[in-house]
Order: C-alpha cells, then sequence, then structure tokens
C-alpha cells in the first residue's frame, strides 16, 4: 500500500506505518501489562517475538571434522585408518594407532577462537591401556601457556591442568556414553585472548603432566590405539555436531528475543523465506490476545518437570531460537522401543480445545513425533524436520510446522478433550513418517527448546515459564481522533488496513475498529472471521451493515480499503473490488480508532498491523481498489 500527498487526492487523517516506523505513533496509546524478571541469568520478560537480530546459531571452526587424515597435522601417530564404525553406526570412525617413538602422539588444526570454548570428540578406547587428551592451546604457546583434559575411555574419571595460564579459565570435562561403544568427550573453557591451536592426542597416564603447550611426551609402543569420530569446536560452548568438509561451519539464525520492558510494543520480523516474505522483512506491530503457557519448564525439555524414556536429555548442549544455550539434545538409546521427553504435569478442563507446540530440530534423525494424550484426546502428529510436511498417525487433531531458522521448526498440535484425564505430552525422534519405536543407535536423536500447552486452537507467540505457568496479557493500542485536528471523522469516510492475521476461526478478529464513547456502541471497523475479512459496521438503528466479503486469507499480508460517501459504503480487498452498499445513515462522528482490537479491549486480532491509514473524507471506489492491490 502506497501512501503519497497526491494518491489518493486526500491526505490522511491519521497514518500509522507499522511496517517501516518500528514505533508507535505520538497521537496513539499502547499498553500490554507484564512483569519483567531482574535478573541477569534470565530473560527481560516471558513475552517473546520475532526480531530483526540475529545470533550465532551453530557452529564448528574445525575443517575435516571427521577425515582425519585430511588438514588435521599430524605427529607420532603410525596410521591414520578410516572407515571405521562411528558412533552412528555409519563409517565415519578412524583409528589412531601411537608410533613407537619417543613423541607427542596427536592431531592439531590452527583455529582462531576466544569465548565459552568447547571442545567435542567422541572416542573410545580400541588397543591398549590409552586415554584421550584435548587440548587448548593459546597464542604464544610456551610464553602464555595452555590448558588440557584427560578422558579414560574405559568410563573413569576425567582430569583437567591448566599450564599457569591466565587467558583459558572455568575449565571443565565431562564424558557421556554415546553409541557403538564412543564417549561423547567434552572439553570447556573460557578463553579471554584467541587460542592457537586445539588438539587430539593419546595419552598414557589418566593424569598426564602437559607441557606449556598442553602437549604430553611420552614413548609410544607402536600398537596402542584409539578410535575418534565427529571432532568439533565451538565458541558458544554448544556441543551439538555440525559435519564439516573443506570449510568450516558458522550459521546466524533470527532471534526470538524476549520484550526488554514491561509493555514494550512487538515490531516483528519475518524468521524465513517463504512464498509471501524474505527474512527479515518487518510484518508490523504484533498484537496478540492474552494467552497462559501451561507448562513448567518450558526451555528445559528432558530436564525438570520433564522425565525421559529410552534415552537422554543432554541439557543445554544447543543455542536455542532465542540465542541461549539452553536447548536439549534429546538422544535415543540403542534400545529397542519408543525414545522420548516427557511432561504430564497439567489437568486440563472437558471439551476444550488445546494446543500444544514446541520447537525442535534434527539431530541424526529427520523425523519427529508428537504424541499428545490429553483428556481423552490421543493424537499421533509426525512432523518431516526438511520439508515441513505434516501427517496423523492417529488422532483427528490438526498439526502446523513452521520454519524458524537454521534448521528449527515451531510444531504444533491441537486437539478437542472430552474429559479431564490428565495430560500426556511427548515428544519422539523417528526413522521416517511412520517409524517411531525402532532399534536406536545410541547417537542420534533431536534437538528441542520452547514447549508450550494453551487452552487455544493454536500456538501464540512464545511465554518463555520455569517452575509455574505464566500468562501473557493482551496488547492493546488506540488513537483518540478528537485529538486530529482535521476534518471530522464520520460520514465522510475511507479506512485503509494492511495485515496479517495468524489464525482461522469463528471469532470476530478486529484488524481496525472506530467507536464513539457515548451511544449505542456504533461503530465501523475492519475484521476477519473464520479466514475471510471483511468490512462491517452499525448504523443509527443499531442495524448491522455488513459488506460483502473481499478477501481470503492465506499466509501473507492482506490490504483491505473501505469508503463512504452518506449512505453509500464501498469496499475492496487486495485489488479486488467488492459491493456498493446503501445503508441508513450511520454515526456521524467516531472519536477513537482501536487497532488491532474492539472498543472493549478484546476480539484480538491475534497477528500483525503493517499500516492503517485514515481519511477524513471518503474517496472514489476506483481509487479505493487501487489503494488495496
Amino acid at each position: 500500500m502506497a501512501y503519497s500527498d497526491n494518491f489518493p487526492a486526500q491526505r490522511p487523517s491519521f497514518i500509522f506505518d507499522a511496517a517501516n516506523s518500528g514505533r508507535i505513533p505520538p497521537n496513539a496509546t499502547f499498553s500490554r501489562p507484564d512483569s519483567p524478571i531482574n535478573s541477569s541469568n534470565a530473560p527481560a520478560s516471558a513475552v517473546h517475538y520475532w526480531s530483526n537480530e540475529k545470533h550465532l546459531s551453530s557452529e564448528n571452526l574445525f575443517v575435516q571434522s571427521s577425515d582425519f587424515d585430511t588438514t588435521w597435522y599430524n605427529q607420532g601417530l603410525s596410521a591414520k585408518t578410516g572407515g571405521q564404525t562411528d558412533p552412528s553406526g555409519g563409517t565415519d570412525g578412524f583409528t589412531l594407532v601411537e608410533d613407537g617413538t619417543a613423541a607427542f602422539h596427536r592431531l592439531s588444526q590452527s583455529p582462531t577462537a576466544t569465548g565459552e570454548l568447547a571442545l567435542t570428540v567422541y572416542a573410545k578406547r580400541n588397543s591398549g591401556t590409552r586415554y584421550l587428551n584435548l587440548t587448548f592451546g593459546s597464542s604464544g604457546g610456551g610464553s602464555l601457556g595452555s590448558a588440557l583434559a584427560t578422558f579414560d575411555l574405559a568410563g573413569g574419571a576425567t582430569h583437567t591442568a591448566n599450564g599457569s595460564n591466565s587467558t583459558l579459565t572455568n575449565l571443565s570435562a565431562t564424558q557421556t556414553s554415546s553409541g557403538n561403544g564412543y564417549y561423547k568427550c567434552v572439553f570447556k573453557a573460557t578463553a579471554s585472548a584467541s587460542i592457537a591451536t586445539a588438539q587430539i592426542s593419546l595419552s598414557d597416564t589418566a593424569t598426564p603432566v602437559a607441557n606449556n603447550y598442553g602437549l604430553v611426551y611420552y614413548t609410544g609402543d607402536g600398537t596402542s590405539s584409539i578410535d575418534v569420530a565427529f571432532a568439533s569446536l565451538s565458541t558458544t560452548g554448544a556441543t551439538d555436531y555440525n559435519a564439516t568438509t573443506t570449510q568450516l561451519h558458522r550459521e546466524y539464525a533470527p532471534t526470538l528475543k524476549s520484550v526488554s520492558t514491561a509493555g514494550q510494543p512487538r515490531f516483528e520480523y519475518s524468521p524465513t523465506d517463504s512464498a509471501s516474505e524474505v527474512m527479515g522483512q518487518s510484518r508490523g506491530l504484533l498484537i496478540e490476545g492474552s494467552s497462559t503457557n501451561l507448562l513448567a519448564g518450558s526451555a528445559t525439555i528432558g530436564g525438570a518437570y520433564w522425565g525421559v524414556v529410552n534415552a537422554t536429555a543432554q541439557q543445554n548442549t544447543a543455542v536455542a531460537p532465542d540465542g541461549t544455550l539452553t536447548a536439549t539434545t534429546l538422544v535415543e538409546n540403542s534400545a529397542g522401543g519408543a525414545k522420548y521427553a516427557y511432561s504430564n504435569n497439567y489437568t486440563p478442563a472437558g471439551s476444550t480445545t488445546y494446543t500444544f507446540s514446541a520447537f525442535v530440530k534434527p539431530n541424526g534423525r529427520n523425523f519427529c513425533m508428537i504424541y499428545t494424550n490429553l483428556g481423552g484426546a490421543s493424537q499421533s502428529s509426525m512432523f518431516d524436520l526438511v520439508t515441513g510436511s505434516t501427517s496423523n498417525l492417529s488422532g483427528s487433531g490438526t498439526n502446523q510446522a513452521t520454519q524458524c531458522g537454521n534448521g528449527w521448526w515451531r510444531l504444533s498440535v491441537t486437539v478437542t478433550t472430552s474429559s479431564t484425564t490428565t495430560a500426556n505430552f511427548q515428544i519422539l525422534p523417528a526413522t521416517d513418517a511412520t517409524t517411531f519405536d525402532y532399534t536406536g543407535n545410541g547417537y542420534s536423536g533431536l534437538i528441542c527448546w520452547g514447549a508450550m500447552l494453551e487452552q487455544s486452537s493454536f500456538a501464540s507467540s512464545y511465554i518463555g515459564t520455569t517452575s509455574s505457568a505464566v500468562t501473557r496479557a493482551s496488547d492493546s493500542a488506540s488513537v483518540d481522533l478528537s485529538a486530529i485536528n482535521q476534518d471530522p471523522i464520520g460520514t465522510d469516510i475511507a479506512l485503509a488496513t494492511e495485515f496479517r492475521c495468524n489464525v482461522v476461526d469463528t471469532n470476530f478478529r478486529r484488524i481496525a475498529e472506530m467507536r464513539r464513547s457515548s451511544g449505542s456502541g456504533l461503530h465501523k471497523s475492519h475484521q476477519v472471521y473464520n479466514g475471510t475479512a471483511y468490512s462491517y459496521a452499525t448504523d443509527t438503528s443499531g442495524t448491522n451493515q455488513v459488506l460483502k466479503s473481499i478477501v481470503s486469507l492465506g499466509d501473507s499480508s492482506h490490504k483491505l480499503v473501505s469508503t463512504q460517501s452518506g449512505a453509500s459504503a464501498f469496499a475492496a480487498g487486495d485489488g479486488v473490488a467488492g459491493n456498493t452498499k446503501t445503508s441508513t445513515a450511520e454515526d456521524m462522528v467516531y472519536d477513537r480508532l482501536y487497532i488491532g482490537s474492539d472498543g472493549a479491549g478484546v476480539r484480538q486480532l491475534d497477528g500483525h498491523i503493517s499500516r492503517i491509514a485514515l481519511y477524513g473524507n471518503s474517496i472514489s471506489e476506483t481509487n479505493a481498489t487501487a489503494l488495496s492491490s
């Protein structure tokens, strides 16, 4: 929609270009009661929106992450043999055999990295009694020192050492059982200055004494070996694996941001490309009704307030859509049966519609099933995490998959209860579009975050929870028309709106509505009903006057323009003319314009307002149609 001084000929009495201004006009008001959490370790608020900011979502600073015979510098190794079984059951494992010399028996690369370093390697003992060393070497080597971690691949304790190094702090080492006899070995450190090397080496002792380069020098026996696979190095603290060949991996994603102050309006942006918009495109002002996330522990799937079956939940191992290191890696075990994280701590109301949603990303499994057994409504919904296609294996609920950047999808399932039976929600990895009960490999699974349960027919914007349910209040925006010093807003009038409605239901959702504060509730509005937008008004006798429905909504923005001159009213949408309607005279003067809701502060659009223009005079039907295109 284009507004200018010469089309239409009249200038608007009020204009709100929400898609470009990014702020509430000075002659408008906005409110939404919410209570920020004032903590340096918590988000400012449970209320979220898709911002135009990006964060480092995934990273691997190693190249040839599973080919240790290419790019990697090696010393003291008599053989590096690829094609070995890896943790997932594939053939990306490598056997490293130490030679018989007095040497450092190692592989290394020279990345440049600072921050919250996480060096992750999958390893297992092969022959002999050798240990795995992971090492960070700081710039300057001998003068600035290094730090190392040692892992007992027989399942023993880990060991860390810091060679008087002030640039590498907060050392920690963990090893977790993985598939095919491997351990996931993780060495973390905070680097205040850039490291110069990251190394994988063998050790002949569980508590080695390293030199200032973090290397362990000993005489090899010529036969001892370990197997390694899937090496990665990140600066975010994340330990999820991102495979590389000739180039390192670094991917940024849109940030699901938390509002920074109570009542802050949310100007939202598209998180991905689609047929109707590009990533980062402004959607305008997000207007939503009140909603409650009924599930505790929304960001700790598989952790607090959750359980796991035939799987492990590795907490804080990947970067979540909000840019924090809070996502869970759900790793299947190597037994048969379904593998899942579950929540069953909510008792629903009967004959009520609920929507369960969660953010999910593939991690070796490209399918996810969400099982809901909520108040007698049993539903098995399957999602393809590559294409976004959905299907029901059982039940008659509805499903939706929405892309969120860097492999993340927001998955939602909507069902209607028939009883008050306690709910059970499960998130399950699957091998294909029908198979969720299978023998696992002990390595693969899903990355999960941000679960919600709402008493609603759709998933609203993310509401974060910790130990209990959290409610987001309704958004409210309006304009005092009596303060606009132009022609009175009355019988001769035109209203132009550009909007996106995220919901198809039978609520009369308002795009914009004009009312007067006294009288018989006379109003004129643009509304959405059951997926169709139209212009609607009451006349002075209180009779509803509805113009022909003119916009069928899809997953994109739409434009609706209405105009009235005396008793003649007309509307057009998306460049298509509607009908002309003659009615009794409508209310002469309106004193408030409500944006995205009605005069009672309800019937929220649950969508985006891109632009609104209000004219104190009517415009021609030709211009109204052109303005809507």
